[in-house]
């Protein structure tokens, strides 16, 4: 039995996942309270276009998808190569895209999770990805005996929040917000919310760059998953009544 959340809880990010988002919330008894912080733009490059070109060819042995804005990216392309996901969010996303999995990490969703499950053998891969991603699963992959095609897909940035949104953030409106990326958290730090909201997040790395953008973790999901940041919130909230 999940347990319950309480007050009003910031959803930093919109569309699918914000979606999502807020109807986990309210069934746990929690409002929700949607202000997207990062607006994610698709790159229009030679190297774009030359990766659509060679999923569609059958070229590359799998495409590797590590977030939801990668979905948004390729959901109208012909895909002739197997598809890894980094965890079951992303892999949830792509089904709804129409777009079959063969690979999700079992426990731990993350560049490193999927590499801990990532076949032997090499092979041709393509990897999409956010211009601000970190090098660890590219690299990992190479390391791994694969020929990897690193292709910026899309660019992310901090989104504008209305003046009523970033002063009802500074003013407290929020009991909690989840914090899923540490670009999440930097867009968060620089709206200076409240000492009395409660920070949660999606795992160790993001904890770590929050804290280094200013903020007060108080809690950290278990896994990196929707449920898992939602069960962090709610044993906080219990320990702090």
């Amino acid at each position: 039995m999940t347990e319950p959340v309480s007050g009003t809880v910031l959803l930093p990010r919109g569309g699918a996942w914000g979606d999502r988002a807020a109807g986990a919330v309210r069934a746990r008894g929690g409002t929700p309270w949607v202000v997207p912080l990062l607006h994610t733009t698709p790159v229009n490059s030679p190297e774009v276009e030359a990766a659509r070109s060679v999923l569609a060819a059958g070229e590359v042995d799998w495409l590797v998808v590590t977030s939801a804005a990668t979905v948004d990216l390729v959901r109208d392309w012909r895909i002739r190569a197997k598809v890894a996901a980094v965890g079951p969010a992303t892999a949830s996303t792509l089904r709804e895209a129409g777009i079959a999995v063969d690979l999700v990490p079992e426990h731990t969703y993350s560049a490193t999770g999927l590499l801990q499950v990532w076949p032997s053998g090499g092979g041709r891969v393509l990897l999409l990805r956010s211009d601000l991603a970190r090098a660890t699963l590219a690299d990992g992959l190479a390391g791994r005996g694969c020929e990897v095609r690193d292709v910026v897909g899309y660019r992310t940035t901090a989104a504008p929040v209305s003046a009523g949104d970033a002063a009802a953030v500074q003013s407290g409106r929020a009991d909690a917000v989840l914090v899923t990326s540490g670009s999440v958290a930097r867009a968060l730090a620089a709206l200076n919310p409240p000492a009395s909201t409660v920070v949660v997040s999606i795992g160790p790395v993001t904890t770590g760059e929050a804290r280094e953008a200013g903020l007060t973790v108080t809690a950290e999901a278990g896994e990196r998953t929707l449920a898992a940041m939602l069960d962090a919130l709610a044993a906080a909230q219990e320990e702090k009544s």
